[in-house]
């Protein structure tokens, strides 16, 4: 298991690369929303495994439509290792404003027996004024992942 001391030189690397990718395809892509999204919190449900629950990260979001969103970033995962995402974000019911119900799928990497593991899972979101907050439910894949809720929290940059 990684100390903190050997996991902070590579997630500061990771930071730097994720922000210059944020900054160049914030420069390319077409107008919408764009969000600066900050780890957070997950909660396992195998409680027995002494899985890390405070996940520091940023992220970078980009809305193409109403209900059709992009993501990257890097964050502490589980394992207590620097893991990087990209994601596609589907919101596929609006029940009220600012409240979003959808999929994501995309793919990460840090975890188990695989350098890059693909995801697929649902996410609640709620969004007012500049700020949001996302819930996700990760399900278990043995021997890959194992299953949390995890929430995020993001600040509208645009």
């Amino acid at each position: 298991m990684p100390t903190t001391n050997s996991f902070l030189p590579c997630f500061k690397r990771a930071l730097w690369v994720t922000l210059l990718a944020i900054l160049a395809c914030s420069s390319f892509c077409a107008s919408g929303a764009e969000f600066v999204s900050f780890g957070g919190f997950s909660r396992h449900f195998e409680r027995d495994l002494d899985l890390n629950e405070f996940n520091p990260g940023i992220g970078y979001e980009k809305d193409y439509s109403d209900n059709l969103s992009w993501s990257a970033g890097v964050f502490k995962n589980s394992l207590r290792r620097a893991a990087f995402y990209g994601t596609v974000n589907y919101a596929v019911w609006q029940p009220a404003e600012g409240l979003r119900i959808g999929a994501t799928a995309g793919l990460s990497t840090g975890y188990h027996h695989a350098a890059i593991v693909p995801m697929a899972m649902p996410f609640v979101e709620w969004r007012v004024s500049r700020f949001g907050v996302q819930a996700y439910v990760i399900p278990t894949v043995k021997p890959y992942v194992d299953g949390a809720v995890v929430v995020q929290f993001k600040w509208r940059i645009d």
